[in-house]
């Protein structure tokens, strides 16, 4: 029984053997060479400075242009605050929603950006920004039903600086 066993092992492995070497002598050689390049690449240099290198950037629906994944408005726009939202979210804290009328860039607003009541924001307070980049939403400990917010060091993606700004804020409840 176990001559068999070793007979059938050797079998086993010199059919294997055989297989993998006659599929291999069977075979499609490879290409030995790259595929040619795209029609488009093949142009001579002439014909390709005929044609604009870049092509304009595609617009959504509000007219704003990409731009490496910055938005940038094509109108020369001052930046400004266009609404805000403030809502009641539990007894001390409140949500803060502010729209503008561009996309700003994030990396321009820091803790010196919003003043409210005349103190700078609270250390650890987040800054949400929306899909678009046009709204900054925040989440402040206040438990006024009004207050004062100053907005000021706030810039669009295109250099333009918000001018200083204080609004009287309304909190509605929830």
């Amino acid at each position: 029984m176990k001559r068999l066993k070793t007979h059938f092992k050797h079998f086993l492995t010199f059919s294997f053997l055989m297989f993998v070497l006659s599929a291999t002598s069977f075979a499609e050689p490879g290409q030995d060479v790259f595929p040619p390049l795209p029609p488009v690449q093949e142009l001579p240099e002439e014909a390709s400075a005929d044609r604009p290198r870049h092509p304009r950037p595609p617009r959504d629906p509000d007219n704003i242009i990409h731009y490496r994944g910055n938005r940038a408005y094509p109108e020369n726009l001052p930046l400004e605050i266009v609404h805000t939202r403030c809502e009641r979210k539990a007894e001390d804290f409140v949500s803060l929603v502010i729209f503008f009328n561009q996309s700003i860039n994030p990396r321009t607003i820091g803790h010196d950006s919003f003043f409210f009541n005349n103190r700078p924001l609270p250390f650890g307070t987040r800054f949400n920004f929306n899909k678009k980049g046009n709204s900054v939403r925040m989440l402040l400990p206040l438990s006024e039903a009004t207050f004062k917010l100053k907005v000021q060091n706030i810039s669009s993606f295109d250099g333009k600086m918000i001018e200083p700004v204080e609004l009287l804020i309304e909190v509605d409840s929830e």
